[in-house]
């Protein structure tokens, strides 16, 4: 059986960043940690949990331009294709997936 990273489209970045997000028509935007990200989506963690199928709007926070990732810098829409609950001892977040609706990274 091939490994989960075997069959990825993209390949894959590890970037620890601060970002905010929003579901689609909402002007409330919600505190996330960007995990990775590639050209086709990104994984981050969130204290909500997100239903698989919602848009939302991705904007990166308090983010240099120039730096690495920078593509990011405008925000972008996405859909959620997956979420998972983490158990921690001091808290329980959410790992989530997105999938872009327009490629990021040429």
């Amino acid at each position: 059986m091939a490994r989960i990273d075997d069959r990825r489209e993209h390949e894959r970045f590890d970037l620890n960043a601060s970002m905010v997000y929003a579901f689609h028509d909402s002007d409330l935007f919600y505190q996330a940690r960007m995990c990775n990200y590639c050209k086709g989506g990104m994984c981050f963690m969130s204290d909500n949990a997100l239903e698989p199928g919602s848009d939302i709007y991705i904007m990166m926070e308090n983010f240099a331009p120039d730096a690495v990732g920078a593509e990011f810098y405008d925000g972008y829409l996405a859909e959620v294709r997956w979420c998972q609950k983490l158990i921690q001892e001091s808290a329980t977040d959410f790992l989530v997936g997105v999938k872009y609706y327009q490629t990021v990274i040429k």
